[in-house]
């Protein structure tokens, strides 16, 4: 089996929009990590969902932090205690931080509705992933390689790729199969980009340049977005080998 590289880092995020965890293991089956994605934050009075990279009071969201606690998900704005994700407390946290009134609800599948629920924003694939021969590859393009960080893109799955792949390689490997542990894992189209990737996240700065450089040289794309077939126990140094040739 050809060697594609190894697992250097994997996240999850149980709040959309929210920033995420890094972990050293992850369950993986179909329909992605457990625990990732699991609520949604919304405007209390009108009930619209977060829209980062829309909206400009939005913006400020990926700051804020969950993570999944002893008893469920927690939040926290990285100065205050862990909270419920369904506690007032989570709610009045998340108002404070974002200047107007915020709550938190659970996620339907894509497509459905419910009282007191809300549905994704757009069909979520089961994972995404992310090499590092394209983080390089974008770093020496926008000559800033500090500000090309997983943490901008989100990934699930970031991949330290071997030698010989290079610049943005999810982008020729669509249809390509990969095993990870008893997983097989598909390229199944390029993820595309929006102004989520701009917005400034902890030490990372407000880029725009970053998605004007994905649109000239990605086609829009940049990492890839992943079915996965079979159950895995995922860890940091696994290596990764194509299950297609």
């Amino acid at each position: 089996m050809q060697s594609f590289g190894r697992v250097i880092e994997l996240w999850r995020y149980p709040v959309s929009s929210m920033s995420g965890e890094r972990l050293e293991q992850a369950r993986l089956s179909p329909g992605g990590f457990e625990h990732d994605r699991l609520w949604g934050i919304v405007e209390a009075q009108s009930g619209e969902i977060a829209a980062p990279e829309n909206r400009k009071p939005w913006r400020p969201l990926p700051n804020l932090h969950s993570r999944i606690g002893p008893d469920g998900i927690e939040v926290s704005d990285g100065d205050s205690a862990w909270l419920p994700v369904d506690s007032a407390e989570a709610a009045e946290m998340a108002s404070r931080f974002l200047g107007f009134p915020a709550a938190f609800r659970p996620h339907l599948p894509y497509g459905s509705e419910a009282e007191g629920r809300i549905a994704p924003r757009y069909q979520r694939a089961d994972i995404h992933l992310l090499t590092t021969a394209s983080l390089r590859e974008l770093g020496d393009l926008l000559g800033r390689p500090e500000e090309v960080q997983p943490r901008r893109f989100r990934p699930n799955i970031v991949v330290e790729t071997d030698p010989e792949f290079t610049g943005l390689v999810e982008q020729r490997l669509i249809g390509r199969k990969l095993a990870i542990g008893d997983a097989i894992v598909t390229f199944s189209e390029p993820c595309a980009r929006c102004t989520f990737t701009a917005l400034a996240q902890g030490e990372l700065a407000f880029m725009p340049a970053v998605l004007h450089k994905i649109s000239q040289h990605g086609e829009g794309g940049f990492g890839a977005l992943c079915t996965v077939d079979g159950e895995a126990t995922l860890r940091v140094g696994d290596t990764i080998g194509f299950a297609d040739r």
